[in-house]
């Protein structure tokens, strides 16, 4: 998966079965050490400030993998591997951190908490003769945290704790077919999104499983990697909300759908791979579970329901490096940017429904930089080790 596998962004693209370069030919070990950071900010909810209401989430991340691979007949493919079992993990801690500045009617809310990143995927591709290969992929990205929160003019006055889940599981099995220098690749995909939060004003949790599919074309010629990815997966969600001040049962099934493309375009000389991509992601999901907002937390204990549609832009940088037969060197930087609609409707009563306009946008930097929307940054650098004769 790639930089997926180790980014902030939990329901952002995640693409099983292509998307990255061809990885090293027979069975190698890898190691990566990841930071990353995600950043949903509310601008100029107080006059006279630069960054209203902001939220955050920091991972660090550990990550290894094992696997094996063995190239198509020459002359055959774009860089995928015939045959290929593939086992990534990367789990690490991680910082959570929100604040608004308040206007006079409003409340000051700040919020700190740690929490945990738990991903991994897994990759199977078997040959059917010289062109052709089935694959399989799951994966699943998962953000466990407990914030305090700070609720009032007073600091350091703890009001009350919230616990938030967000997690993402993908299945894929496809078919790829290999031409002279080119393929191509489809699978069935199906993905189940769960998103949980809660405090001691409102409770929210929904989960839901649906299907869709995948496309990728690669193109191989000289030292020249071209690829696109494509991805849309639909359905419901079964959403179970609770709020202050009777906590009366509200349950629903509401719509969802998570899609994205990617370009990615690459040259390899033979000590050097370089690749660069670009992916847009869209994702409509009737909660929000990950660095939410304070302006957010007022909402949801009132009794409003959120749907929010997310849409994003992600570069990619990959460059790697053969410093022998055996070792090899992979750094990876990406940078996404997006905006971020919450519609919220009034759950309990007949309150207008209202728009939160949320920017998807880099925290660290300060001043205007956070107003001018410094990309959200992912930083990997990791190597790959060959295990046994190396090719």
């Amino acid at each position: 998966m790639g930089m997926d596998l180790v980014s902030a962004c939990i329901f952002c693209a995640g693409f099983l079965l292509g998307g990255e370069p061809a990885p090293r030919p027979g069975l190698s070990t890898e190691i990566g050490l990841s930071y990353a950071t995600l950043s949903r900010q509310i601008p100029d909810s107080a006059p006279g400030r630069d960054d209203g209401d902001v939220s955050d989430a920091t991972p660090k991340f550990l990550l290894i993998g094992l696997g094996n691979a063995r190239d198509a007949a020459d002359g055959l493919g774009a860089g995928t591997p015939a045959f290929e079992w593939r086992v990534r993990v990367a789990f690490g801690p991680s910082h959570d951190e929100q604040q608004r500045f308040a206007s006079p009617e409003q409340v000051q809310i700040e919020t700190d908490g740690t929490g945990r990143y738990e991903n991994f995927a897994l990759l199977g591709r078997l040959p059917v003769g010289a062109a052709d290969s089935i694959e399989l992929g799951i994966d699943r990205r998962s953000h466990k945290a407990t914030d305090v929160l700070n609720i009032g003019q007073s600091e350091h006055q703890v009001s009350e704790q919230r616990v938030l889940n967000a997690e993402r599981a993908d299945g894929a099995i496809g078919w790829r077919h290999r031409f002279p220098g080119f393929e191509l690749a489809a699978a069935a995909r199906y993905v189940k999104v769960t998103g949980y939060n809660a405090t001691a004003g409102a409770f929210m949790n929904g989960s839901g499983g649906f299907f869709g599919g995948s496309l990728e074309a690669r193109y191989r010629r000289e030292g020249w990697t071209l690829a696109l990815s494509g991805e849309a997966m639909s359905g419901s969600i079964d959403l179970h909300e609770e709020s202050f001040p009777d906590f009366h049962a509200r349950d629903t099934k509401p719509d969802a759908a998570l899609s994205a493309g990617r370009l990615l375009v690459g040259y390899s000389w033979p000590t050097w791979d370089v690749f660069l991509a670009g992916t847009y992601s869209r994702e409509h999901l009737p909660f929000v579970a990950l660095a939410v907002t304070g302006t957010e937390t007022v909402d949801f204990d009132g009794g409003f329901h959120p749907d929010s549609t997310s849409k994003e832009f992600f570069g990619d940088l990959t460059v790697r490096h053969v410093f022998t037969p055996a070792i090899r060197g992979r750094l990876g930087l990406r940078l996404a940017s997006g905006q971020e609609n919450v519609d919220l409707t009034d759950a309990v009563g007949n309150r207008p429904p209202e728009i939160v306009e949320v920017n998807r946008r880099g925290r660290w930097g300060g001043g205007a930089s956070r107003t001018l929307g410094f990309p959200e940054l992912t930083f990997f650098l990791g190597a790959d080790f060959a295990i046994g004769a190396p090719r």
